[in-house]
């Protein structure tokens, strides 16, 4: 069932909603609640969602750009081609969650998101771009971050364990202040994080070597080229 603008209030409470080309721009709302609803071509941005809920969610082709969370809750929900620019995640409701299902970005713009310190563990975040993105701090241990613009994105003490970097571009990432054991790259963009810290690399072993110079064990070597 489709709803409208007019409906979307304080205190909502709405299951398996569709909202289509809902403008909220600089509107505040306060504790609604959706649960499996779909949000397609809305222009949630500069919107105040103060102690909102959103479970299992699909938003399409929406601007949020510069929306508040405030003491929400985003669990299971995914984002298909949305502009998602400037978003402070850290201001969600992050540890009223018993089990925070994976929330997914698909062909969206992140760039000048923050995520530090933040635990989002298996994030999806595919043929994104995420500019200038804060994940320092931050668990995303098998997340994937395939076919993403990681261009000027700070990552620094981050867990970036068994992640799937396959196709990402300007990961300048360090490899001995981050946790990269399992990590996935492609060839190119591995040579390329080398490159950066003005590494010459001569053998996959003598990689494995640098990252992991106290491990002896093949076990423990991250998987680093595709």
């Amino acid at each position: 069932m489709k709803k409208n603008k007019e409906l979307i209030i304080d205190n909502l409470d709405c299951f398996a909603e569709e909202f289509t080309k809902v403008n909220l721009h600089g509107i505040k709302i306060k504790k609604a609640e959706f649960e499996e609803c779909t949000f397609i071509s809305c222009d949630f941005s500069e919107t105040f969602f103060h102690s909102c809920r959103f479970i299992d969610c699909r938003f399409e082709n929406c601007n949020l750009g510069l929306m508040k969370l405030t003491d929400s809750i985003v669990s299971g929900s995914n984002f298909i081609s949305c502009k998602m620019i400037g978003i402070d995640w850290t201001m969600c409701d992050w540890k009223s969650l018993l089990s925070s299902a994976p929330i997914g970005f698909i062909e969206c713009m992140l760039n000048d998101s923050n995520f530090f310190g933040l635990t989002l563990d298996r994030l999806v975040m595919k043929m994104c771009s995420a500019k200038d993105v804060d994940f320092r701090s931050g668990s995303f241990q098998r997340a994937s971050f395939s076919n993403t613009d990681f261009k000027g994105a700070w990552f620094e003490n981050t867990k970036l364990e068994y992640t799937n970097f396959t196709d990402a571009t300007n990961t300048q990432i360090n490899i001995q202040t981050n946790h990269l054991k399992g990590a996935i790259f492609s060839r190119d963009e591995a040579l390329f994080l080398l490159e950066t810290m003005g590494i010459v690399l001569v053998g996959l072993l003598a990689l494995r070597l640098l990252m992991y110079p106290n491990h002896s064990r093949h076990s423990d070597y991250p998987l680093l080229c595709i």
